[in-house]
């Protein structure tokens, strides 16, 4: 009973121990946990040998054994309180901020927002690398967020961060583990090198999460990495090479939209297929068509069990002068959504027109072999000669059959079958 009050009162003082301003009280704080955490000990091992006495009274033993197990539920929950709350003052001191992992805006800030971000993967309890501490305030003036993540605690979808995002990641590995995301991008994680220093995760943070130059779409395929697997995209289109100053504007707001992929087209080798939303892209300045994809939950379902269906929508810029300014402030509305979009039909995509001109048809190749030609533009005369074929052979059996002889020939003198298109013997 003694021990009970004595392993009570710990936990009473471990929930109710609070930091204090000067070490000479904080000392005295951390003399006192360890005064009591030796009596504590000594009360546990007192208690050992009572086991055996009430060895045969099973029900006051199981009695015993419940309050035990719930003082120590209460022991380790003050302790782990007390280790959360220093954790949080020493992430607080280096401008580290912990992610809920149950928190779907939080989450999604961190992986779909475009904005850099440098995260360990770590419990609310537990300590920050020691070279995390050092480097965090670097990476702050760097413009990089450092986070702290639990990622073995299950997201809203159920997976935990490491299933969702790291499927072949050890997790029984003691190694501490590092990653950085930005621009839509997967997230990279971090190679651990021994010594780990503050200079090398800073180096990292910076480097993964740089803005990406404007690429130009130089075929369908680019332009699905660029465009549409990144969600939102800002399309300039040209008919040629762009002028210098029409890219370093181009360029300059790149600078200013991380969640926004920059690419451009040329049009005289590229036809894109939202090109309605656009009209016709002259020589005198660059078009610029403004996408998003939206995963359809903000329209309403069309009956009851109905799943969203994503979809993507669009804006072509309408200004009279291209300039930074003036698309700046246009983009800015767009991103923020104060633009009107309208529907695209189709998942936006690029045609080749040339790809279109090197098809058989199109070289002048042969009708009849061209399988993407109409079956009736196709050149049919031999399946009139075999037909006359069949048709002679068949007259022949029935008089022999019947016995009246063979009949006279008609317009077609061999008796051999004639050939197919192909070249084939007998059919």
């Amino acid at each position: 009973k003694t021990s009970m009050m004595r392993w009570a009162l710990l936990a009473v003082f471990l929930a109710s121990l609070t930091l204090s301003s000067t070490e000479k009280v904080l000392d005295g704080d951390l003399k006192n946990l360890n005064t009591v955490s030796g009596e504590l000990i000594s009360a546990i091992e007192a208690l050992m040998p009572k086991t055996e006495e009430l060895a045969g009274n099973t029900a006051e033993l199981t009695k015993v054994w419940r309050l035990v197990r719930n003082q120590k539920e209460a022991v380790e929950m003050s302790l782990t309180e007390l280790s959360t709350n220093f954790s949080m003052t020493i992430r607080k001191a280096v401008n580290v901020t912990t992610i809920n992992h149950a928190d779907q805006s939080q989450l999604s800030s961190v992986f779909f927002s475009g904005d850099p971000f440098f995260v360990q993967c770590v419990g609310a309890a537990e300590p920050l690398h020691r070279a995390l501490l050092e480097a965090a305030p670097k990476m702050v003036k760097a413009g990089v967020q450092p986070l702290a993540l639990d990622c073995s605690a299950p997201l809203p979808s159920g997976k935990t961060t490491f299933e969702r995002f790291f499927p072949t990641k050890n997790t029984s590995s003691d190694e501490p583990f590092f990653f950085a995301v930005a621009n839509r991008d997967p997230p990279r994680t971090a190679q651990i090198k021994n010594p780990l220093s503050p200079e090398s995760l800073v180096k990292f943070a910076t480097l993964s999460t740089e803005i990406p130059s404007v690429s130009e779409a130089s075929s369908p395929g680019s332009f699905k990495s660029l465009c549409v697997k990144k969600k939102i995209c800002a399309v300039f289109m040209y008919p040629g090479s762009m002028s210098s100053k029409d890219l370093k504007a181009i360029e300059a707001l790149n600078q200013r939209y991380r969640r926004v992929s920059f690419l451009t087209v040329n049009t005289a080798k590229l036809t894109p297929s939202f090109k309605d939303l656009s009209g016709p892209v002259s020589g005198r300045m660059p078009s610029l068509v403004f996408l998003k994809h939206s995963d359809g939950t903000d329209r309403p379902l069309s009956t009851l069990g109905a799943k969203p269906q994503p979809y993507w929508e669009g804006r072509a810029w309408s200004g009279e002068k291209f300039s930074q300014e003036a698309v700046g402030a246009w983009l800015d509305d767009a991103v923020a959504g104060y633009v009107p979009l309208k529907s695209v039909k189709q998942t936006p995509n690029l045609v080749d027109p040339s790809a279109k001109a090197r098809s058989p048809s199109a070289q002048g190749g042969d009708p009849a072999a061209d399988p993407g030609r109409h079956p009736r533009e196709r050149d049919t005369s031999h399946y009139a000669e075999n037909l006359r074929y069949h048709q002679e052979r068949m007259a022949r059996e029935e008089a022999e059959r019947t016995g009246f002889g063979a009949p006279k020939k008609t317009q077609s003198k061999a008796k051999s079958a004639p050939k197919d298109s192909a070249g084939g013997g007998k059919r």
